[in-house]
């Protein structure tokens, strides 16, 4: 033993080498060691072997002795290299000293001074103190922090540390490098931290600390308080807190957050996200891009401003100096105390002193005029509105499409370019003109002298009040119940539109003459060209002119006298309506029923006298939309159905002339009596008896037709439906699928059977041809000398007799005693 060197001693024994750091440290607080035997024993050599064997056994003996239970095998005092080590205690890493890959535990502290610890471990209850010693920093790289707490002091550098949960003091003088936080809080209290990144929980630096080039993930944070700096900031989803610092160079995007309070914010780029400044801060540099706000509240300042297509600027009461907003960029303000001043598309604008000039409002701008506030020359475009408010002005403002103006104030001299203007309830206008769009006068509002030009409408609402309008042609007024419109100046081709209901007060001058709607009746009105009067039950109507485009709709229990209906326009009168004296002009559309009820009278445009009462019309003329429903129980007699005119039988019909483009359907349970059909379409679900075809079609579809007299038409028979003593003198009778006729006489023309129809005891005369065609069938036929028969071998049936008393057949592919004359035809198909 006496020839074993100290150094030679350790490294035999590990376990040595741990307890003569222990021994050594006990040394230090055990006031009955002497310094002197300390010395002694640090440096003793080889000339003492005696001293050195009784030394070291004393000491390690006295460590033993006072060695804390449970302790781990861990190096208290690192001046070398270890690595993997477990510290539960208190672990001082020097200048000299490196660690790797320890593992902090509960009650574990790692002292880093001027040493290297590298990928260490700090659980919950652990802790690492990294700072400088002997002029040399302290060094922690790629530290992970699971519940414990890592602190840097000054001259503490940390490069790389993950927060997986936990937290990481950062003091003065410390420094920390790229750390990621994952869960947990990094706090820099006076230190500085550079490229940190936050992924989920949060960093909080205070007390004059500077963090560099962070970035703020979603579910992230960073409060700057206490007059710190953070810069190169990267908010991607984030959320930045400011209080009483600077930030520098900051981008937010992504939905990230910036609040700032009492604080400045230089050269920020909101590219998606939010920064607001709040309670006297001050930014400068600022650049907005599509999807990124910046909020200027009633104290803050902004200089200095790129608002591009689709950014924001949000200035309540605050200042925003130097803007430049770009096409499509989007002011929201107000003149409550705020100042605006910059440039837009249209040149130079500014909000001062509540006085707003050449503010321009796009794609969801909005400018609120505040009582006693002005705003002049202001342009409204797509998706911008502004608000006039009670006791505010605007004058000269420009609405183009998609622009909203809402007005509770005054405004003057507005031009409205497919945009909107709403008068609200105290509301006035005066001298709008609208070229296109609509001015809306809600309940209480007031318009007055409004120029409605082409493709343009005023709007009166109930108790609102429109005076002076003049309507050019094209344009319209629109006036709802209880609307108020007084001095209308209504031009050829303009537009009104009204009812007669309660409160409704309108009059002025038409091309005809002077005009009124009131108390519940309508005099000499004038509609046309989408014009529409509405006389609502129990109110009148007279002296009603219907120009084209014009309509009178006259309610149940509502009438109507002296009402002239020319070409293009429309008389509805519903069930149980009455209009009296009625002139029908050539192109009017009457709209009716023969409902019970119902009362018209006048004469058509035929110059015949027509009526509908008591169930019943006669000579009623339907034409260019104009229609007719006949109901159940009731009748009509002698119609006459032009082009574009429309009947509907449920009842019963008799006479009804249908002309070129005139179509009538007879339903089911209803009948149709010597119908006239003169190129016109009736289609028949019931029975029509005796209608003769000149032109046209009749569709027989799962109805009955009896002696229908085909002169140059069509009967087609089809679904079920059968015609029965079909008289052909010329024309076509054709039965179609599942349908089926009887009688037929064919004179000329012809009648044609196709697939799935069948033609019974059809008389085929001189000049007449029966054209059978395959899978059709035709029985019974009595077939003349010179009647055509045209057949295919494929025929389901054909059987009859020729003039000569033989039977004829075609069946089963076989063809018997067929007679061909007068160019008939027979198809034998091969197999």
């Amino acid at each position: 033993m006496n020839t074993i060197h100290l150094r030679c001693l350790f490294r035999m024994n590990p376990l040595v080498w741990c307890l003569w750091a222990d021994v050594a440290a006990k040394l230090r607080s055990l006031k009955r060691y002497s310094v002197f035997t300390f010395q002694r024993m640090k440096f003793m050599n080889r000339t003492s072997p005696y001293y050195f064997r009784r030394s070291v056994l004393s000491l390690l003996i006295s460590a033993l002795i006072y060695a804390q239970p449970g302790m781990a095998a861990f190096t208290t005092n690192v001046i070398g290299v270890v690595n993997d080590e477990t510290v539960d205690g208190n672990q001082r890493v020097d200048e000299r000293g490196t660690t790797n890959n320890t593992h902090i535990i509960n009650h574990g502290r790692q002292e880093v001074y001027g040493g290297i610890s590298n990928s260490s471990i700090i659980e919950t209850g652990g802790e690492q103190l990294v700072s400088i010693h002997a002029d040399i920093n302290g060094q922690a790289n790629n530290t992970t922090i699971n519940g414990g707490r890592q602190s840097i002091e000054y001259g503490g550098i940390s490069t790389g540390t993950i927060i997986e949960s936990g937290n990481q003091y950062v003091y003065k003088g410390g420094t920390s490098n790229d750390t990621t936080i994952k869960g947990g809080t990094s706090r820099i209290e006076g230190g500085t931290a550079n490229g940190t990144i936050i992924d989920g929980g949060g960093q909080s630096v205070s007390t004059q600390g500077h963090v560099d080039g962070t970035t703020i993930n979603k579910s992230g944070y960073q409060d700057i308080t206490q007059g710190s700096l953070a810069t190169n900031t990267t908010i991607n989803g984030g959320r930045q807190y400011v209080e009483q610092s600077t930030v520098e160079t900051t981008t937010i995007k992504n939905g990230g957050e910036q609040r700032v309070y009492e604080s400045r914010a230089l050269d920020t780029t909101i590219e998606g996200g939010t920064q607001s400044l709040n309670s006297k801060s001050t930014a400068k540099n600022t650049q907005i891009y599509s999807g990124g706000t910046q909020i200027v509240d009633y104290t803050s300042t902004s200089d200095v401003i790129e608002v591009y297509s689709g950014g924001v600027l949000d200035v309540s009461g605050g200042t925003a100096t130097n803007v430049t907003q770009h096409d499509g960029a989007i002011l929201k303000t107000n003149t409550n105390g705020t100042t605006v001043s910059g440039t837009n598309s249209e040149g130079a604008f500014s909000i001062h002193n509540t006085v707003a000039e050449n503010v321009l409002l796009e794609n969801g701008g909005h400018l609120d005029i505040n009582a006693y506030g002005s705003a002049n020359k202001t342009i409204i475009k797509d998706k911008g509105t502004i608000s006039v408010l009670t006791n505010a002005k605007a004058d000269a403002t420009r609405i183009d499409n998609g622009g909203v103006m809402d007005v509770a104030g005054n405004a003057t001299n507005t031009i409205i370019n497919g945009g909107t203007q709403n008068i609200n309830n105290y509301g006035i206008a005066t001298g709008t003109n609208i070229n296109s769009g609509t001015q809306n006068i809600k309940s209480g509002g007031k318009a007055d002298t409004t120029n409605i030009s082409s493709g343009s409408r005023q709007v009166v609402e109930k108790d609102g009040t429109a005076t002076g309008s003049n309507i050019s042609a094209g344009g319209s007024l629109i006036v709802y119940t209880g609307g108020i419109a007084h001095g209308v100046n209504q031009e050829t081709g303009s537009a009104l539109v009204a009812n007669t209901g309660a409160g409704t007060d309108i009059e002025g001058y038409n091309k005809l003459s002077h005009f009124t709607i009131t108390g519940g009746e309508a005099n000499y009105v004038v509609l046309e060209n989408t014009g529409e009067l509405t006389v609502m039950a129990k109110t009148s109507a007279k002296n009603t002119t219907i120009d084209a485009g014009g309509k009178l709709i006259v309610q149940k229990e509502a009438k109507t006298d002296s009402t002239r209906l020319n070409n293009g326009g429309v008389l509805e009168v519903q069930d149980g309506g009455e209009a009296k004296h009625v002139e029908q002009q050539s192109g009017g559309a009457l709209i009716a029923s023969t409902t019970s009820g119902t009362l018209i009278e006048g004469t058509n445009s035929y110059g015949d006298a027509f009526y509908i009462r008591n169930s019943e019309a006669k000579n009623v003329v339907l034409e260019n939309a104009g229609s007719l429903t006949v109901v159940t129980g009731s009748r009509a007699v002698d119609t006459i159905i032009n082009a574009n005119g429309k009947m509907d039988v449920y009842g019963k019909d008799v006479g009804t002339v249908l002309n070129s483009a005139g179509t009538q359907t007879i339903y089911a349970s209803a009948t149709s009596e010597k119908a006239n059909i003169k190129g016109g379409k009736q289609t028949v679900y019931g029975l029509a008896t005796e209608a003769n075809i000149e032109s046209g079609e009749q569709i027989v579809d799962g109805g009955s037709a009896d002696k229908t007299h085909i002169n140059g038409g069509t009967q087609t028979v089809q679904n079920y439906g059968k015609a029965i003593n079909t008289d052909i003198v010329s024309g076509l009778q054709q039965i179609m699928v599942n349908g089926t006729t009887e009688g037929s006489i064919i004179n000329g023309g012809s009648q044609v059977v196709n697939e799935g129809g069948l033609a019974e005891n059809s008389v085929l005369n001189d000049g007449g041809t029966l054209d059978v065609r395959e899978k059709g069938s035709a029985t019974g036929i009595q077939q003349s000398s010179q009647g055509a028969l045209v057949a295919t071998t494929r025929a389901t049936r054909v059987t009859g007799t020729r003039a000569d008393g033989v039977a004829f057949s075609i069946e089963q592919d076989a063809a018997n005693n067929i007679l061909l004359a007068n160019g008939g035809v027979l198809t034998v198909e091969s197999d």
